[in-house]
């Protein structure tokens, strides 16, 4: 409640005697880089599935962009063949997936700031607060949707059922990496950016050069939270591979006499 009651008074203070500052926006690619903003389409109203698609029953998030590309066959076999050869391009492994994750990170945030001169040491301090902060993931799955199933019976109806709940079992994995578990870190680093020292002959440019500290910092934030992401993100994918490469193998030592 103390925490509380002084993180209030703060803001406060910054809203009375403050200088507030207009919204600045940033946006950062999956590999940490700045880059200039992009339209966006609403992530549920995006999505088109088609007649037979069975990915809309088993569960789509509302804050991801879905996208699908066509898989045909007459059997299960020959559908999940489609979709290896079918679907997206991988340019990190130079071969096709059956599914596909690409996302960005975007923010913004307003923030105030208050200065006193320190006649002494002949120093401006610069109080500093990130206030009216807004988190924004731009997340696409890529899935296969099957055109036409009149040719399957109920047991590989069921089959593919499994195949896409597994596909989007391991894309939302994702999401919940890139997503779910950064919020809290980028507001608590955020709210770290609080005291930048100038010289008292910059005061002047005071508003300035606050303004160019805040953006480093938090631009630094970006690459760096970004970076842990693509760490997370390259560890779940080897080892979903390993899981996989072990159940193959398991597989197939059942099938041998």
């Amino acid at each position: 409640m103390g925490r509380y009651a002084l993180a209030l008074s703060l803001f406060l203070f910054f809203l009375l005697l403050g200088n507030a500052r207009g919204e600045i926006v940033q946006h950062f690619d999956a590999g940490g880089n700045l880059v200039p903003a992009t339209r966006k389409s609403s992530p549920t109203s995006a999505v088109k599935v088609q007649k037979y698609s069975v990915a809309q029953s088993l569960g789509l998030r509302s804050d991801v962009h879905y996208e699908f590309y066509p898989v045909f066959g007459k059997t299960f076999a020959e559908i999940v063949k489609s979709a290896e050869e079918n679907g997206p391009f991988n340019k990190k492994t130079r071969k096709r997936q059956t599914s596909a994750f690409a996302w960005s990170l975007d923010w913004s945030y307003q923030f105030s700031y208050a200065t006193e001169y320190d006649e002494e040491n002949d120093i401006l301090h610069c109080d500093i607060l990130i206030h009216d902060i807004a988190l924004s993931y731009d997340i696409t799955v890529t899935l296969p949707v099957l055109t036409d199933d009149s040719s399957l019976n109920d047991i590989e109806k069921d089959l593919w059922k499994n195949y896409i709940a597994g596909l989007l079992e391991s894309e939302h994995s994702k999401v919940k990496i890139v997503k779910d578990d950064t919020q809290e870190s980028i507001l608590r680093r955020m709210g770290e950016i609080a005291y930048l020292m100038l010289d008292a002959e910059q005061e002047e440019n005071a508003e300035r050069l606050i303004e160019r500290h805040v953006r480093e910092e938090t631009a630094h934030i970006g690459k760096e939270t970004i970076a842990k992401i693509r760490e997370k993100l390259d560890q779940y994918e080897k080892k979903s591979a390993s899981g996989a490469s072990s159940n193959s193998q398991k597989q197939s030592e059942k099938k041998q006499p």
